[in-house]
């Protein structure tokens, strides 16, 4: 849960960030940012519901959440790309990349615990 709270205070930060570029950078991070978040918010509460369960179906449904999240990546930035006019594409990988890398930092700080 410490990754998610990362993901999202990075997603804010770098929205805000872009603002001083414009309002299209802004919001073309935000939806960048949120299309990396939503769908690790989604197996995040997949595979936490497992926890503790028996391992053949904690697997199963880890590895069935994460089909989603890659599926529900792809969907969230194909309806970015077609439905969200005027579009900054670089703004929007800046988010997509920068909620990314906030993941790492928040996986490495949680085993750092």
């Amino acid at each position: 849960m410490k990754s998610l709270r990362i993901q999202f205070l990075a997603a804010v930060v770098l929205a805000l960030l872009s603002y001083l570029a414009g309002p299209v950078a802004a919001y073309s991070s935000l939806s960048g940012s949120l299309a990396a978040y939503l769908p690790s918010l989604l197996f995040t509460i997949l595979v936490m519901r497992k926890i503790g369960s028996d391992s053949a179906d904690f697997l199963r449904t880890a590895a069935v959440a994460e089909f989603g999240k890659l599926f529900l990546t792809g969907l969230l930035c194909a309806v970015v790309f077609i439905w969200v006019k005027p579009l900054a594409a670089g703004f929007f990988f800046l988010g997509m990349i920068g909620v990314l890398a906030a993941n790492w930092v928040g996986l490495a700080l949680t085993f750092q615990d």
